[in-house]
């Protein structure tokens, strides 16, 4: 095909030489790389940071979604996104106010880890009477100072309920995964925090120049050696104290 394409091309140079009284002919610029097809680019997502934010196609309203739901922004047009939501094995296409979503990304919100060890046996620190023990498993109680800026997201939705839409979780290993065993909830107007076990999702409050600290306890494999931290789209590594 490449000696064709050639062929055609210099029967055409020849006839236009000749139309011109045989000028001199120019000299060959080399043959084009093909271009490497770009990388698909990376999906993008917001968190709905509005209850009941209504969801339209076209001049009709066709549903509402809640506060912390994830979407897949698939395009923007002035104030609005067209968003995906997925649920079950189905997925829904709408149009949704962008005011009322946040970028779902820990990019723009830097987080420090204070060093920790793994340990047997983890004591409530809520309940100084009652210690946790899981056969096989050592606890690793991870600290993170989320330092927002003007950058950051008014507010972050962690969800860890399952293993493979979880967005807060420790990894290690080649393929080693644990989701968070529990956390230590901080309750508005008590002054006491709690030990929170049952719920798999929490919302952060994030202000500018406002630092956050979160405690995390994750039960691990006791072999388990090195971990990193995965929040969201951001993976820090933990520092282990030997």
């Amino acid at each position: 095909m490449k000696l064709l394409r050639k062929c055609l091309g210099l029967g055409l140079w020849l006839a236009a030489a000749a139309a011109l009284g045989a000028e001199p002919p120019k000299k060959e610029e080399p043959p084009k790389k093909e271009e490497t097809p770009a990388e698909p680019a990376k999906p993008v997502y917001a968190v709905v940071v509005q209850d009941k934010a209504p969801l339209r196609f076209g001049d009709h309203q066709v549903g509402e979604v809640t506060e912390g739901l994830r979407l897949l922004i698939r395009q923007q047009e002035g104030d609005w996104s067209l968003v995906r939501i997925t649920f079950g094995g189905n997925w829904l296409e709408a149009w949704v106010r962008t005011a009322m979503t946040a970028p779902d990304t820990m990019v723009n919100v830097p987080v420090k880890l204070a060093p920790t060890r793994p340990i047997d046996v983890y004591r409530d620190p809520t309940d100084a009477r009652r210690d946790h023990v899981v056969p096989g498993n050592q606890f690793l109680e991870v600290k993170v100072k989320f330092e927002p800026t003007e950058k950051s997201p008014p507010r972050l939705y962690f969800s860890f309920e399952d293993e493979k839409t979880a967005d807060l979780y420790v990894r290690y290993g080649r393929e080693g995964k644990a989701l968070p065993y529990a956390f230590i909830k901080q309750v508005q107007g008590v002054t006491r925090p709690v030990f929170e076990r049952q719920e798999k999702r929490q919302t952060l409050l994030l202000k500018p120049g406002e630092p956050l600290v979160e405690t995390y306890i994750f039960a691990v494999p006791v072999r388990a050696r090195d971990f990193d931290l995965v929040l969201k789209d951001v993976v820090t590594q933990i520092p282990i104290r030997r």
